[in-house]
């Protein structure tokens, strides 16, 4: 009895080994290159005030979660730094007189890490969309469009810290 048991952790083992799983934390991003990095805020080239703040502070909370890269305050070997390339706001459907029934945001920006010598040693562009509905006033059309745009970030965020590597 206690043979089968020793023969079927060892077999669970080695399929556990084999089949390429692994405990994350500890081993940093890109192949292990970067264990530290700090984050500039991000360039807003679109007319939407305080979306690189969001942007930048979801990628901060990210950063934060994981045990694979420290966070670090100020430029010592790497620095992730983007750009928010495009903000896009438009009407999905319409009505038959014309008036917006659903609409989307949609959020485009380039994410790069820098070494200590300038050099861009990562890279990528992501995009994302989220719809909302346009309510009866501005003011509640302004909040709906807000709220898509912290759902994005937070999106765009994961979407950068997976691309980075697994367990980032």
């Amino acid at each position: 009895m206690q043979g089968k048991i020793c023969i079927c952790l060892i077999v669970s083992l080695l399929f556990f080994c084999s089949c390429g799983y692994r405990f994350s934390g500890g081993e940093g991003v890109l192949g292990g290159k970067v264990q530290s990095v700090s984050v500039q805020i991000f360039e807003n080239k679109s007319r939407w005030s305080d979306l690189d703040v969001i942007l930048t502070n979801d990628i901060v909370a990210k950063i934060r979660q994981s045990r694979s890269v420290n966070l670090v305050p100020k430029k010592l070997e790497h620095v992730l730094c983007g750009t928010i390339d495009r903000v896009r706001v438009d009407t999905l459907s319409r009505s038959s007189d014309g008036t917006p029934q659903e609409k989307y945001v949609e959020i485009t920006l380039s994410a790069y890490i820098i070494d200590r010598n300038d050099k861009k040693i990562w890279q990528t562009s992501v995009t994302d969309r989220e719809a909302f509905f346009p309510a009866q006033n501005h003011a509640s059309t302004l909040q709906a469009q807000n709220n898509a745009m912290d759902q994005i970030s937070e999106r765009l965020a994961d979407r950068i810290m997976n691309e980075l590597g697994q367990g980032f």
